[in-house]
């Protein structure tokens, strides 16, 4: 039975994801157009945002429309941001979603024995530093479609619920991997943080209003935002430890089977793909309205010379 963290981006994606020199290309790029650049004009704008938020983990269904259907909650994002020369930018942010998952959606027969589900609000604040490809310009005549990626660092908190005989359970207070003690170690954080990176475009309305649409990913430093991670722990050694409901939450297969009795696994039974951290995405559509810009306005001097990557 294969337990592996069933996902669409291969092995070698979320590998240059976490490489570091994408932050150092932000960053060059970033140092290069602001140097070449002397506009200092500038200017400060907030945004109120809807949409959504999507778990990626070991809950994943093979397909990616099923995930995107199935494991995305609702999420509103306010923020502020401040905008230096043209090309780079500064934001905090605050958003709020939901996200989920279950292996009852995916079509492996496997995930469907493993029958593990949840849920959880996310509460995030982040900080990025945003690059503007053609600049901003505001002025009468001047593009109205603006493309940026975006880099940055967040921190959030998450709690991972399930529905059990028709009653919400919270789940790391449970320990369902054993957790709790000296021999499987401490209870996994509720608190954590992520590096957002991603990209969007702002279509200008007017000189002072613009809608953005942006998809952001998150990369986290957990693997427990579905409270799964790791390896079986035997249903009667769980039970001791931690009592029964977490020994019921931690193995339900029983339900997917339809019997009352718990199935017998051995302690050290792969139960998720703990080599990778769990990931999750926002998908944001905001208006935003400038505050002030800068008195010389956004244009645009002369040719960037930037190294090719």
């Amino acid at each position: 039975m294969g337990f592996e963290k069933v996902n669409f981006f291969n092995i070698s994606i979320i590998k240059m994801i976490e490489m570091k020199n994408i932050s150092s290309v932000f960053l060059v790029l970033a140092f290069c157009l602001s140097i070449n650049n002397k506009n200092n004009a500038q200017y400060t704008e907030i945004g109120i945002g809807m949409g959504f938020s999507t778990y990626w983990g070991d809950l994943n269904a093979p397909s990616l429309a099923t995930n995107l259907s199935n494991n995305s909650g609702f999420a509103v994002q306010i923020a502020a941001r401040k905008i230096y020369k043209n090309y780079f930018g500064i934001r905090g942010s605050f958003c709020f979603g939901t996200l989920k998952g279950y292996d009852a959606n995916s079509s492996l027969e496997w995930q469907k024995i493993r029958n593990l589900s949840f849920k959880s609000s996310i509460t995030e604040l982040a900080i990025m530093g945003e690059l503007y490809v053609f600049g901003i310009n505001t002025e009468a005549g001047s593009s109205v479609f603006l493309p940026y990626f975006t880099l940055g660092l967040a921190g959030f908190k998450f709690d991972p619920v399930t529905t059990f005989r028709g009653n919400e359970i919270r789940l790391q207070p449970l320990g369902t991997e054993g957790q709790g003690n000296s021999v499987y170690g401490s209870k996994y954080s509720l608190y954590n943080f992520s590096i957002p990176v991603g990209g969007g475009a702002k279509i200008m309305i007017s000189e002072s209003v613009n809608i953005s649409a942006e998809i952001i990913l998150r990369r986290t430093f957990t693997d427990y935002l579905d409270d799964l991670s790791g390896k079986y722990v035997n249903y009667e050694e769980l039970k001791v430890i931690n009592g029964t409901l977490a020994a019921n939450l931690g193995n339900r297969m029983n339900e997917y089977f339809g019997q009352t009795e718990p199935v017998q696994l051995p302690t050290g039974t792969i139960r998720g793909g703990q080599k990778i951290k769990d990931y999750y995405i926002v998908s944001m559509i905001s208006l935003n309205v400038m505050l002030n810009n800068g008195s010389n306005g956004f244009k645009r001097r002369g040719k960037v010379n930037c190294p090719k990557f």
